[in-house]
């Protein structure tokens, strides 16, 4: 600023005329005077008084005038902000705070400068940004921003949840479960029906089945998905895994049984290729039989019903399993899509007993129910059998886990996926909902069923699958 009496020798020549060279020592005489000394005093103050007014009004319009964007945020999901000055062009705000709807879910931690919570109502919201400019005193009133919160609803409350028609004649519960000792390991099956025909009232059309001998030490593990383009594919379903399960229980009680654990021992002794085939033989007649009595069983419903064999489409995918001094025998039989695998996860190893059946297009696949399956011995390359020293989890899935989760049937054979399912169960997800597989079998269960209503864009069919653990 300039000094006194230049500031007044610029303001006569602008408003007067400018300070004649004779008048010099009268013009120091006047700059002088405590009247004008005031009056340049009171006149720099009042200038100060304009630019710091106008400063001020500057910075909080900027500030007004600034967009600032809040991450979109979804009922029912973890939500978090933390407003960063720097980034956003901010560095004049100083105090704030936000003023927030009730009962928005979501609060503001001055200690942390975040926003956090749990959206709980969807749409477009108006927070409050309360602040001050770095300038201001403490006590100076707070300015208020208006700033926008989008909440989307949660994916899962746009799906309705209607009951299927009890009254149907093959009507069967919307979700079951099972949990069974099995010898030394215990075994869990859950199903449960998808959005897609939860939200149309539809059937569950998945079902499984499982028993284990306990003086025989063997068990029976099977699940099964009937098609949902056949109209009685949940009875196919439901018949293939039950028919799987009385066959076995028929095979226990016959002469069979002996012929199969006494191949089963010589391979276990030495496991060469001459065992290796014999015990592949008893394997393969044996499963063979389960299988086609299953399909035969469906066949006999369809007749009885005076309705095709088509109506009851389902895949069918069933294991038996036995624990030897060896090692446990584990055998199995697979037409259709879904998996059925053995994880370790001390190695991370992953055995996958067979390959699905995929058609040309998605949504194909092989049924139980269709005429080429047993013919010419096809169903030959449907049987697997492994023998393990042990295993984390022997787990059979219908394809409404196998889609979501493996998404491809290469990924069906990589190891890191079936780590990566473990770890999901173990409660690895965005709902961080876990199985306990140490809890109580009734806890396993229950959290079982909750796990599987994961959600997964795209992918709202019946879900069911069985662990051996």
């Amino acid at each position: 600023m300039k000094k006194p009496h230049e500031y007044i020798e610029a303001l006569l020549t602008h408003k007067w005329e400018p300070v004649p060279g004779r008048q010099r020592s009268l013009f120091d005489a006047f700059v002088e005077e405590e009247h004008i000394r005031q009056a340049v005093e009171q006149i720099y103050h009042s200038q100060t008084i304009i630019v710091e007014s106008w400063k001020e009004r500057s910075l909080i319009d900027d500030i007004l005038q600034k967009h600032i964007v809040l991450p979109n945020g979804k009922v029912n999901k973890p939500y978090q902000f933390r407003l960063d000055k720097d980034a956003l062009g901010l560095q004049e705000l100083g105090d704030y705070e936000w003023g927030i709807p009730e009962g928005l879910g979501i609060a503001y931690d001055e200690s942390t400068g975040t926003l956090s919570g749990t959206p709980q109502v969807q749409g477009e919201h108006q927070l409050t940004l309360l602040f001050r400019l770095n300038m201001h005193a403490a006590d100076k009133p707070f300015t208020e921003k208006k700033v926008h919160l989008v909440v989307n609803p949660d994916p899962k409350s746009l799906w309705q949840n209607l009951p299927s028609d009890e009254t149907d004649k093959y009507w069967q519960p919307d979700q079951a479960a099972l949990t069974l000792p099995f010898g030394n390991k215990k075994l869990v099956i859950a199903s449960k029906r998808g959005r897609s025909h939860a939200h149309e009232g539809k059937f569950r059309d998945d079902s499984f089945g499982g028993f284990f001998d306990e003086e025989k030490g063997w068990g029976i593990i099977a699940v099964a998905d009937g098609a949902g383009s056949a109209k009685y594919s949940r009875k196919g379903a439901n018949i293939a895994c039950s028919a799987a399960v009385d066959s076995f229980k028929e095979l226990l009680a016959g002469e069979k049984l002996a012929a199969l654990e006494e191949t089963i021992k010589g391979y276990l002794a030495s496991q060469d290729e001459e065992n290796q085939k014999k015990v592949s033989a008893q394997f393969i007649e044996q499963l063979g039989k389960l299988a086609f009595s299953a399909q035969g069983r469906i066949r006999q419903e369809a007749q009885e019903n005076g309705t095709d064999i088509k109506d009851f489409a389902t895949t069918l995918i069933f294991a038996l399993v036995k624990k030897y001094a060896e090692g446990y025998v584990i055998s199995s039989f697979w037409v259709g899509d879904g998996g059925i695998g053995i994880y370790q996860a001390a190695s991370g190893e992953a055995i996958v007993l067979g390959t699905p059946d995929s058609g040309e297009f998605a949504g194909q696949t092989r049924f139980l129910t269709m005429a080429d399956i047993f013919a010419n011995s096809a169903y030959v390359n449907r049987i697997r059998f492994k023998v393990v020293p042990d295993f984390t989890a022997l787990i059979l899935m219908t394809d409404g886990l196998t889609d979501p989760k493996f998404q491809t049937d290469a990924n069906l054979q990589k190891a890191e996926i079936w780590q990566q399912l473990w770890n999901d169960l173990g409660g690895s997800n965005d709902d961080s909902c876990k199985v306990d597989f140490n809890a109580a079998p009734a806890e396993v269960q229950n959290a079982l069923l909750s796990w599987l209503d994961f959600w997964s864009p795209g992918n709202h069919d019946d879900r069911t699958i069985a662990i051996l653990y």
